[in-house]
């Protein structure tokens, strides 16, 4: 989620895509076996008109822990085949399980979570997993930056760190179009009241005529500046890459070492850009010592976990990196967009939950 310094921020765009990374991607959430859980959807909260909270219990009654700033990956049965997107956790640690979700126009998932998810309903989760996580430092200051649906995350990790510590100091910069585009309004007015060290700072580009606090594009020099009223905060982005990317290179300049910023990147859904296979494929685990056969539309991943080869995983849509595996020998169709580098796919690496073996293949793996 990386653009020029002077890029507008529209943070009411469809859908967050994320520029070709120029480092290689990251194993964040790196497991093997990942559990899943059947949960059942048990309150809906209107957030914004176009962004929604799912609140969740798991079926069964086992309690699912987690981490603020984590996410699911949600496995919805939408017109008979099974979509998958990650949604960020926006509940606080110990708090009911919950997911918010912004409507993204077009979205297969988000529409059909807004349009036919109620009450009863449900579904399968996978995780969670993740780590844009609170620092180990219980009292070190804390500065976010959120940007549209970025706040979802945020929202988590704020609550948590107040709950832990009232007195915490916390610093957010939120970007949003317009006031009524704010989610979670009323749980940050909430927490700034109830909070002195928390300083929330709103920026709109298309406010209200009767808004009297900063207004336009959020830019990367005020972002930082505003980032570091304290100096030695932890710094947390989540929203678009291109403000991400400059907001960090402002940092960066500023002298903030680059161990203090945590960021979270959201991907727009993967689509089958290339042709799926359409008859079995074998493949070749050359370090597990074992061959499969990998059925039609079925992803390397997939037929791997199947046959039980233990596999890294994380996010299962393309936008972690914690599935990245190298190809000795075959040719692959994968989807886009993913978190791959143009190196490491000249390197014949690949994502094992994106990736459907065209022919005989061979994996390092």
């Amino acid at each position: 989620m990386f653009g020029k310094l002077t890029s507008a921020f529209t943070p009411s765009r469809p859908a967050i895509t994320i520029a070709q990374p120029t480092q290689s991607s990251s194993r964040w959430g790196k497991s093997t076996g990942i559990p899943r859980h059947r949960v059942g959807v048990v309150g809906i909260e209107r957030e914004t008109p176009d962004a929604i909270t799912l609140l969740l219990e798991p079926v069964g009654g086992k309690p699912i822990s987690f981490r603020a700033g984590q996410y699911l990956t949600h496995c919805l049965d939408i017109d008979g085949a099974t979509v998958k997107r990650a949604y960020s956790i926006s509940a606080a640690e110990g708090d009911r399980l919950a997911c918010t979700i912004k409507t993204v126009a077009n979205g297969v998932a988000s529409q059909f979570i807004a349009d036919d998810v109620s009450v009863g309903y449900e579904y399968t989760v996978i995780g969670p997993t993740g780590d844009f996580l609170l620092p180990a430092k219980a009292s070190a200051p804390l500065a976010f930056l959120a940007a549209g649906s970025g706040i979802t995350p945020v929202m988590a990790l704020i609550a948590t760190a107040l709950r832990d510590d009232p007195d915490r100091v916390i610093d957010l910069v939120y970007a949003a179009r317009r006031q009524s585009e704010v989610i979670f309004a009323e749980r940050l007015a909430k927490l700034e009241g109830d909070h002195p060290g928390l300083t929330i700072t709103r920026v709109f580009s298309r406010p209200d005529e009767d808004w009297t606090g900063p207004r336009g594009r959020l830019e990367p020099e005020q972002a930082a500046q505003l980032l570091t009223a304290h100096a030695d905060a932890e710094i947390y982005l989540c929203g678009p890459e291109d403000l991400m990317a400059t907001t960090t290179a402002a940092l960066l300049a500023d002298g903030v070492g680059a161990g203090r910023i945590h960021t979270e990147r959201f991907f727009a859904a993967a689509q089958h850009t290339t042709p799926l296979p359409t008859i079995p494929q074998p493949i070749e685990f050359r370090r597990s010592n074992l061959t499969i056969v990998a059925q039609p539309g079925e992803t390397i991943l997939e037929a791997g976990l199947r046959h039980g080869v233990k596999l890294d995983y994380s996010c299962t849509v393309g936008g972690c990196g914690a599935c990245k595996v190298r190809m000795v020998s075959g040719a692959v169709s994968i989807d886009e967009p993913n978190c791959l580098t143009d190196a490491e796919k000249a390197n014949g690496e690949t994502l094992a939950c994106s990736a459907y073996a065209l022919e005989p293949a061979v994996v390092d793996a």
